[in-house]
């Protein structure tokens, strides 16, 4: 093969793959395009409006407690059905608090109050006098099991992803890796939670 036409076939072949490269290129504009407007944007904003606010909500019920209700003897019981060794499960009509043993023993009965969170007013903490001894009492407060105060922050950070992937939005793998996670994974695993956790 002369020096010539040696030449002429790497020519040809650069051609091709810069002419693939422009193609591929203008695919990727396209999809990101058709992805950052219309519908499938609006219900992307959508999703990470709700996922923020949810996420200065759940806050909120974190970190601000509401009503402080006193419970009767008969408000309370143990529920000896949960077993979690070094624990005591404490059932408060369908809520589920666990006490370490080192917490709960010298328990005082009479003692036990309810906090509940001031927005969807739902149990969020027992509380209860502890007598170590006879002049030393000791007040105690159990989370609710199986809610969102048992997973801040690690909660509140999954609710971020829909917003971090807004701000940075960018025509990569990640954003739409990111925008499909948030919408198929995040939004319905956080109703989901709430549902669970809140209710």
């Amino acid at each position: 093969m002369s020096k010539y036409n040696r030449e002429e076939a790497l020519r040809i072949a650069a051609e091709k793959v810069r002419r693939t490269k422009e193609e591929e290129k203008r695919k990727e504009d396209e999809y990101f395009k058709r992805v950052t407007s219309g519908f499938p944007w609006l219900f992307f904003k959508i999703v990470v409006v709700f996922c923020t606010l949810m996420v200065f909500i759940t806050m909120v019920e974190i970190v601000i407690d509401g009503k402080t209700e006193k419970l009767t003897e008969d408000d309370w019981k143990i529920d000896r059905e949960l077993y979690q060794p070094g624990h005591q499960s404490i059932k408060v009509g369908d809520y589920l608090f666990v006490a370490a043993f080192k917490e709960w023993l010298g328990h005082v009965d009479s003692s036990f109050e309810i906090t509940y969170t001031p927005i969807f007013q739902t149990a969020k903490k027992l509380s209860y006098n502890q007598e170590i001894s006879e002049n030393n009492i000791v007040r105690q407060e159990v989370m609710r099991r199986r809610s969102i105060f048992n997973w801040f922050p690690f909660f509140q950070l999954f609710m971020l992803i829909p917003l971090l992937t807004f701000i940075f939005k960018r025509q990569n793998t990640l954003f739409n890796f990111s925008r499909i996670v948030s919408m198929f994974v995040v939004l319905p695993a956080t109703v989901l939670i709430l549902i669970l956790s809140m209710f």
